[in-house]
C-alpha cells in the first residue's frame, strides 16, 4: 500500500520527531538519505521505520519495517533540499552517563548543532569513542545527524548534568580548551584524559573549567581573534590523539 495522504498517522508520527521533546519522549530521531541510511545499518542501529517515495529505485532495506509513500508525501517529510527518497526513523541508543571505555570528550554547552554534528564526525575520524554533552543542542536534531555525517552511529554519547558528568570522569584528567593556555603543540598530554570544548561565545563554564587539571591553545597570528568551534575542536583532537598514540594519522 502506497500512502498518499499527508494526515496519514504514520507520517504525522514522523513529522512530529521534528520537535526535541517528542524525541525524548519517543527515543526515536530521524536519518534521512541513502548513505546515512545504510550506514546505520552497517553500524547495527536500531530501526523502527523505514520510508520509501515511490519513485525511489535503490535497494530497500528491511521490507518488514518499511512503508512506501507518494512522491508528494515524502517531500513533506523530507528536510533535505533534494530529497533522495528514503529516511529511517532510529531507536536512539541508551545515552546515560558512565565511565569512559576510551579516549573521551566533553562538549560544555556548544550550542550550534552543526558544530556539534562537525565535532561528533571529527571524534568518530579521530578515535574519540565516548563523548559527553552538558547544556549542548540535541545531537539527534536532523541538523547534527547531517553535520555528523554517520559519525553519531560509531560513538558512545553521554548526555547529562555537568555534576554528573564530572562524577563519571573521576579519575580522567579533564583537559579545557582555552586561549589563555598552553601551547598544544608544546603540550605533554597525559596517558589518559577527557578534552573539554566550551559554548562558541562563552567558552567553558566555570564549573567544568574548576574541575579540570590542564588548560590547552591553539597558538594563532595576532590577526585572527577565533576558530570555529568545530575546526578548534578537530584540531586539538588529532594533536592530542597522536601525542598520546605516538603516531602521525
Amino acid at each position: 500500500m502506497v500512502i498518499t495522504s499527508r494526515s496519514n498517522p504514520l507520517v504525522r508520527r514522523v513529522l512530529s520527531l521534528r520537535d526535541k521533546k517528542v524525541r525524548r519522549e519517543e527515543q526515536e530521531y530521524i536519518v534521512e538519505g541513502v548513505k546515512q541510511v545504510r550506514e546505520a545499518a552497517a553500524a547495527g542501529c536500531s530501526f523502527s521505520l523505514l520510508v520509501y517515495a515511490e519513485s525511489f529505485a535503490g535497494e530497500r532495506l528491511f521490507p518488514e519495517l518499511s512503508q512506501t509513500v507518494s512522491d508528494s508525501v515524502f517531500e513533506k517529510l523530507s528536510e533535505e533540499v533534494t530529497p533522495q527518497g528514503v529516511l529511517a526513523v532510529l531507536k536512539m541508543p541508551a545515552h546515560s552517563v558512565l565511565a569512559p571505555q576510551g579516549d573521551c570528550l566533553l562538549l560544555d554547552g556548544v550550542s550550534d548543532p552543526g558544530n556539534v554534528g562537525t565535532i561528533l564526525r571529527t571524534a568518530n575520524a579521530a578515535g574519540y569513542e565516548d563523548v559527553y554533552l552538558a547544556s549542548c543542542a540535541d545531537p539527534f536534531s536532523s541538523k547534527c545527524v547531517r553535520a555528523s555525517m554517520s559519525g553519531i552511529f560509531f560513538l558512545r554519547l553521554h548526555i547529562g548534568e555537568r555534576e554528573e558528568i564530572v562524577r563519571a570522569l573521576d579519575g580522567v584528567p579533564m583537559l579545557c580548551a582555552d586561549m589563555d593556555g598552553e601551547n598544544v603543540f608544546a603540550f605533554r598530554a597525559p596517558d589518559k584524559f577527557c578534552l573539554v570544548i566550551g559554548n562558541e561565545a562563552n567558552g567553558v563554564s566555570a564549573q567544568i573549567r574548576q574541575a579540570c587539571a590542564h588548560t590547552v591553545r591553539i597558538p594563532m597570528r595576532e590577526s585572527c581573534e577565533s576558530l570555529n568551534a568545530g575546526v578548534s575542536a578537530g584540531i586539538l583532537m588529532y594533536e592530542l590523539a597522536a601525542k598520546k598514540h605516538g603516531k602521525q594519522f
